[in-house]
């Protein structure tokens, strides 16, 4: 595919700072976006059971926020805890008073370390580990694979991710991409009581994929999904107490209903938060892309030249 191609086929994607909804509804419009959905729903299940690091980050959504927040930081200036409360705040996903537990637990992983500070009153500097960036190098490719679903024109940039230019150039555009996207999403009604349940809840967002991953029809699926509370607990590191809470709590906010015969049920509320969820991660991932390739131009041509 020629370069120029390629980027033009992923702006089409990008409207810009454009209403939130705009960018969901464009997305989830398109006829591949049910399959490019679940894979991103599939991939990051996957690839959290070979990480378990990285499934610990994905337990939790302030975990997760703050694992984006902390390599965009690395490569966009520096990793301070000052720097991560500001972005926390101005994102309005994770409360800033988080911000220095939710470092200490990227510590306790491995994934960050404490520099040696140069001077008396001197700010704190954190770096990421090699693990860490692998990890995230690996997760940002699980992503990509679901885009390229929807738009084959990411993946030359799916091929080059192993260059640090590009991992870092993608890490940093994502980052801010997220960050302003966050100031919509946030405010969408529909969102509230999907947040409360599933984001907010330890393994929630584990259990929603199990979920989109079981019918390989609808997406979000309308039938009647299998779904065991034991094999959930197992799998995910959690009680069944807690997993029956969760449910529990879904159908009081009127998102899901469980069957007598150990089924459940997405209701529309729920469907509706998914649908735009997920196809607003998929439109900030594809101008991230787009974005990317552009600025890495040089790096990518030559890669491609020599193939």
């Amino acid at each position: 595919m020629d370069r120029q191609h390629g980027i033009a086929e992923l702006v089409r994607w990008d409207i810009g700072d454009g209403d939130a909804e705009q960018r969901s509804a464009q997305v989830a419009a398109d006829p591949r976006f049910a399959d490019a959905a679940r894979a991103l729903a599939s991939n990051f299940l996957a690839i959290g059971e070979s990480d378990k690091a990285l499934d610990g980050i994905f337990k939790d959504a302030g975990r997760y926020v703050v694992a984006v927040w902390a390599v965009y930081l690395h490569v966009s200036g520096g990793l301070t805890l000052p720097r991560l409360k500001d972005v926390c705040a101005a994102s309005g996903l994770v409360s800033p008073g988080r911000a220095r537990a939710l470092l200490s637990y990227l510590r306790y992983l491995g994934y960050v370390e404490l520099l040696p500070v140069e001077g008396r009153g001197e700010t704190a500097r954190y770096r990421p580990t090699a693990r860490f960036l692998n990890s995230w190098r690996s997760h940002l490719r699980a992503a990509l694979e679901a885009a390229c679903i929807l738009e084959p024109a990411v993946a030359p940039l799916l091929d080059e991710l192993r260059h640090d230019e590009v991992f870092e150039t993608l890490a940093r555009i994502h980052g801010e991409n997220l960050l302003a996207s966050a100031h919509t999403t946030r405010q969408m009604d529909i969102l509230a009581a999907y947040f409360r349940v599933f984001l907010h809840r330890h393994a929630g967002s584990q259990i929603v994929w199990t979920l989109l991953t079981a019918d390989n029809g609808a997406f979000p699926p309308q039938n009647p999904l299998p779904f065991s509370i034991s094999a959930a607990a197992r799998r995910f590191g959690v009680s069944r107490i807690h997993v029956r809470r969760l449910l529990d709590a879904a159908e009081d906010e009127s998102l899901l209903r469980c069957g007598a015969d150990g089924t459940v049920v997405l209701e529309e509320a729920a469907r509706e938060a998914i649908r735009f969820l997920y196809a607003g991660q998929l439109a900030v991932l594809l101008a991230a892309a787009a974005e990317t390739m552009a600025e890495t131009r040089e790096l990518l041509s030559s890669a491609i030249a020599a193939q």
